[in-house]
């Protein structure tokens, strides 16, 4: 019979299975007017209490849809991508600009209809007929100027990011079709209605088959400017309504295409015209929405023409930064003001840029502007990239506002804090956060019965994401992301301490498995210490393992210094709690180079522990400890920190199977032992255990069926002992290694 006095037994095996889950983790970016930071991503923060400005989400309270963040493919664009790009330099930006995990995500872009004024190859249309003659049926378009630079520069976005929408916009009808016969001036003639239609049709068609479709289409950029020095075309609200409905809308109705027809495509300033059209009835049964451009007028022009027609989408497609307005700071709020928090609290569903990329003399160009910027610049001559405002602006919404992710509600402080917020379609929560101020704002998001709390920094702009069962999870073990306005690599994710910048530094000399590692390194022989942290939520009982490829270089290294490198994992029993205060629990430690450590060779470390009771954060630490007069340095990359299954059989959980295990095991049994049990234990757990003799009565069965019943949690996990594996330690007084610099 089962002895019940040893339930209690039974009872805690049960709960360590099944505790509850920890808080969730939340991932904050922050980019600051003062270029301190640039999208980078901060340590992790989790729910828990505390006080602030307070920022409520209202998941129930929900607005528009959204589609996409991005810029313009001009051929100004495309022509830096391929000409003035080595295939590596290329290969980076694209990843910069489009790869939704490393990258901004950019995932909708704009193209022009034939030329804008940004074009390098003068202007052009895909049916360029000599004078005096025409083709109604539009036998002669061809994609031929789009295929040297554009088509191409789309086909290495696409590689990136699958997920790229694409929008259409005119500048100008084939020079034979206008009232002006030429690309500069004028407008269409009537005449010609029913074969620019074809046209328009004949170009989604084209780009469908080079497997870039056309998702939405506007009727002409800018209707109500004609410029004098390049490709532009006249359309009144009269116009436009004939043509979507009685050519455009018709034929594309009639095609099987799923581009979707956009009105308008000018400035805030005059709401008029896209409601004048809304409105006829003809014409809106054409029409998915509106676009907007943000040079004249105000943001809230959105929300009138939504009141006016509810059911129509809103499209903000162009503004473009330049020289004409150079502070980063000043920049970057307006953008996050007007486009990413005011255009989708004004119902937009897209924020588009103009040019995705110019080089330093904002070219090349065919009149126009002369002093616009692109979202990143190229140097015409060594193809060094520098990433723009613009850049890191789109970033902070188009990295982490999935396609089709519904806004949902958020209140903004009146100059303080404005937000706004989103519900992604795989359950996970984005939040937009401006600080205007120029002194940092305490943060406090309270989403259900959750909340967190951030500062953010005086003028800047910061994005939260987190969902529900995440936990705070462990990033950049290659010291590579967020290097966005460097060579590459940074600490983001990690808490750096010390002569940051100088002792701890990413570089990207003697990298391991990527092209950035961690440099800790004493150069002028001050005794001290420095290092990086970086935590994940863990519970009681959680299995931990931590890796890191260490270097000690051949130049500078550590032979003959006192100097270490000490890697370790602590244990907190508060998300973020203090070194040797009442929250830290204990910790596992390896030294991992010294001055008796080989130089020259990348050596792999391990740390495989387990969380104690009562642990709500497990924190991965590098300490170097640098004696009085010793210099030298150590490099650190390839570092991974993961959550994993308990090893089976580790009853005392404490990281290794073992005959203490058994003990645990069998006095759970009670009283009555049999000699069975060490080969029931062995067989089922401990198989790498060494021999125990030892005479016990018979298990009972019920105690056998009640150990098979936690077994399949366990099943499938090494009992072996990892190499570098260190038994927990619940110290308060650790040695001075820990002190914090």
């Amino acid at each position: 019979m089962l002895n019940t006095r040893n339930w209690p037994v039974l009872l805690a095996a049960a709960m360590l299975l099944s505790a509850a889950a920890p808080a969730p983790g939340v991932n904050v970016w922050i980019t600051s007017g003062d270029q301190s930071r640039l999208f980078a991503q901060q340590p992790d923060i989790v729910f828990g209490p505390g006080g602030g400005n307070t920022i409520t989400i209202d998941p129930t309270d929900r607005y528009q849809t959204m589609e996409g963040y991005g810029a313009a493919v001009t051929n100004s664009s495309a022509s830096l991508l391929q000409n003035q790009l080595s295939v590596g330099q290329r290969e980076r930006l694209m990843d910069d600009l489009f790869s939704p995990t490393e990258g901004a995500g950019l995932n909708y872009l704009r193209l022009a209809i034939g030329a804008s004024d940004f074009t390098a190859d003068g202007f052009y249309t895909y049916n360029d007929l000599p004078a005096g003659q025409t083709d109604g049926p539009q036998s002669n378009f061809s994609l031929d100027p789009d295929r040297a630079t554009i088509l191409p520069s789309l086909d290495d976005a696409r590689a990136v990011n699958p997920a790229i929408r694409l929008m259409g916009s005119p500048w100008s009808a084939p020079a034979w079709m206008k009232t002006s016969g030429s690309l500069i001036g004028g407008g269409l003639a009537p005449q010609w209605r029913g074969s620019y239609a074809t046209y328009l049709r004949k170009f989604a068609e084209a780009y469908a088959a080079e497997g870039h479709p056309i998702d939405s289409l506007t009727l002409q950029n800018e209707p109500l400017f004609t410029p004098g020095d390049y490709p532009g075309m006249a359309m009144s609200a009269v116009e436009q309504i004939d043509l979507v409905k009685n050519y455009v809308g018709p034929t594309f109705a009639a095609s099987r295409l799923d581009t979707k027809l956009i009105a308008y495509d000018h400035n805030w300033d005059n709401t008029a015209y896209p409601i004048e059209v809304l409105n006829d009835a003809g014409a809106r049964q054409h029409l998915a929405g509106t676009a907007f451009h943000g040079y004249a007028g105000d943001v809230s022009a959105q929300s009138t023409v939504r009141d006016a027609h509810p059911d129509k989408a809103i499209y903000f497609t162009e503004i473009t930064g330049g020289d004409f307005a150079p502070d980063f700071e000043n920049n970057l709020v307006w953008y996050a003001r007007n486009l990413l928090i005011g255009g989708a609290r004004n119902w937009g569903s897209t924020v588009m840029l103009w040019n995705l990329a110019l080089d330093e003399n904002s070219g090349p160009h065919q009149g126009g502007c002369n002093d616009c910027r692109g979202v990143v610049t190229i140097d015409s001559a060594s193809g060094a990239i520098t990433h723009n405002e613009e850049f890191y602006s789109l970033a902070h919404a188009s990295r982490f506002v999935q396609p089709g992710a519904t806004r949902i509600g958020s209140n903004s402080l009146d100059n303080l804090l404005e937000t706004v917020a989103f519900e992604n379609p795989d359950g996970s929560r984005a939040l937009l956060v401006l600080n205007p101020t120029g002194s940092t704002q305490p943060l406090r998001v309270v989403d259900g019965g959750d909340r967190f709390v951030h500062d953010v920094p005086a003028r800047s702009l910061a994005t939260f994401t987190w969902t529900e069962d995440d936990r705070a999870d462990f990033d950049n073990g290659g010291f590579e992301s967020g290097g966005f306005h460097t060579t590459g690599g940074s600490l983001d994710g990690w808490q750096a301490w010390g002569v940051t910048g100088d002792n701890v530094a990413v570089t990207d000399a003697d990298a391991f498995q990527s092209d950035n590692a961690l440099r800790l390194t004493e150069p002028d022989g001050f005794g001290g210490f420095s290092g990086v942290s970086q935590g994940i939520s863990v519970e009681g009982g959680d299995r931990l393992v931590a890796d890191a490829s260490v270097l000690l270089p051949q130049t500078g290294s550590l032979a003959g210094t006192g100097n270490q490198l000490f890697m370790k994992v602590e244990y907190y029993s508060v998300y973020g709690g203090g070194f040797q205060s009442p929250e830290y629990l204990g910790q596992s430690e390896i030294v991992a180079g010294g001055g008796q450590t080989p130089t020259g060779v990348w050596l792999p470390h391990q740390i495989d522990s387990v969380a104690p009771a009562g642990a709500a954060e497990a924190r991965l630490v590098f300490t170097y400890a640098r004696n009085q007069n010793d210099v030298g340095a150590v490099l650190i990359d390839n570092v991974g920190f993961r959550l994993v299954e308990p090893l089976a059989g580790d009853f005392n959980a404490d990281g290794v199977v073992n005959a203490a295990d058994y003990t645990v095991w069998r006095d759970g049994l009670g009283s009555t032992h049999t000699a069975g049990d060490y080969d029931l234990w062995h067989a089922n757990y401990g198989a790498t255990a060494p021999p125990l003799a030892a005479t016990i009565p018979e298990p009972t069965a019920v105690w056998l069926l009640l150990a098979l019943s936690i077994a399949p949690r366990l099943k499938g996990c090494s009992s072996q002992r990892p190499a570098h594996q260190t038994s927990f330690v619940a110290s308060k007084t650790g040695p001075s290694t820990h002190v914090r610099l």
